[in-house]
């Protein structure tokens, strides 16, 4: 199976790429999603996404309070002055995202939850050492969800499921570049031995995050025609490519 490049984001040059706008535009450019179109999805399908979907649904959600304070620090040190208003439309475009997933599972009865241990050992990781720490750990979460969404929507034979699945697609393909162009902002002046340690616990935390979300919902991968190798495989593509992103500031 074919997985999306981060080259497929369409963005020539990262070094001058408008994020703002970009976020402007996406917002007004949302997939049709019908909620009335509710009569599709099989008792068999909603055991099958019950578990991952709401984990993802309580992930894509935050308030976001330490990101933002780091961010502005960042920001404010590096002289990126659009940097606060960029991540401010990207926590509201990862709010809608746990809004749209709330709205389907509302549909079939599907409860939330609030609190999921993997949930809470990624947040706590997130607020260790700061922006990089955090961003590491968002990137890493966000590049799982391309083959996540991918899956849950080869597993299912609902409409408005694999339109909601192409929505997350898009949004999330240019989140990884968003993060891993921040982590080029980060490491660029800085001594290569540190960044190349950095790149190696960066792929340790990948490793470790795609051997428990597979644990965790093997079943819906499954079905969603990945194989934990396979899955594995795309997961460091999808890496690779960041830190690629990363060491050179742009594809």
């Amino acid at each position: 199976m074919e997985r999306t490049k981060l080259v497929e984001a369409k963005i020539e040059n990262l070094r001058i790429f408008n994020w703002i706008e970009y976020f402007k535009y996406n917002n007004l450019h949302l997939f049709k999603l019908d909620f009335n179109n509710n009569e599709e999805l099989s008792i068999e399908e909603k055991k099958l996404i019950t578990p991952s979907i709401r984990a993802f649904q309580i992930g894509e959600g935050s308030e976001g309070r330490h990101l933002t304070k780091v961010v502005g620090e960042f920001a404010l040190k590096n002289d990126y002055k659009d940097y606060i208003d960029i991540m401010k439309w990207f926590i509201l475009e990862e709010n809608r995202h746990s809004q749209t997933l709330k709205k389907y599972m509302e549909i079939y009865q599907i409860d939330t939850t609030e609190k999921l241990w993997i949930d809470n050992v990624f947040r706590h990781l997130r607020k260790m050492m700061g922006l990089e720490c955090e961003v590491i750990i968002l990137v890493t979460a966000e590049m799982i969800a391309l083959s996540y969404y991918t899956a849950l929507s080869n597993a299912t034979k609902s409409e408005l499921l694999k339109t909601i699945c192409s929505q997350m697609l898009n949004d999330e393909l240019k989140h990884v570049v968003l993060q891993s162009d921040t982590l080029f902002r980060i490491s660029k002046n800085r001594n290569k031995m540190v960044n190349v340690l950095i790149r190696k616990l960066r792929k340790l935390v990948m490793r470790i995050t795609v051997f428990v979300v597979w644990i965790k919902y093997k079943d819906l991968f499954i079905k969603g025609n990945y194989t934990y190798k396979l899955l594995k495989k795309h997961c460091i593509e999808y890496l690779n490519e960041s830190i690629n992103i990363e060491k050179t500031g742009n594809f």
